[in-house]
């Protein structure tokens, strides 16, 4: 796992997807993803970092594994 700091041409801009449950009233709740190969980077759109966005880079595995454990209420 990596910070996406410094990786903004391999991770740029145009390949985050804004997620459609992200609002635009500006309170702090906006993601996008990038997928790459397995790797999947969750990105805060509202840190801009010349053409990419500050975000975290997992595995997609690891990601899917996080996503199901929520939605099962494993964690908080």
């Amino acid at each position: 796992m990596s910070h996406g700091a410094g990786t903004a041409g391999r991770w740029s801009r145009d390949l985050f997807r804004k997620s459609s449950r992200s609002n635009g009233s500006g309170n702090g709740n906006c993601v996008a993803i990038a997928v790459l190969g397995g790797e999947v980077a969750v990105g805060d759109t509202k840190s801009p970092l010349a053409d990419t966005y500050a975000h975290l880079r997992v595995s997609a595995a690891d990601l899917g594994g996080l996503l199901a454990a929520v939605k099962s209420g494993e964690t908080a």
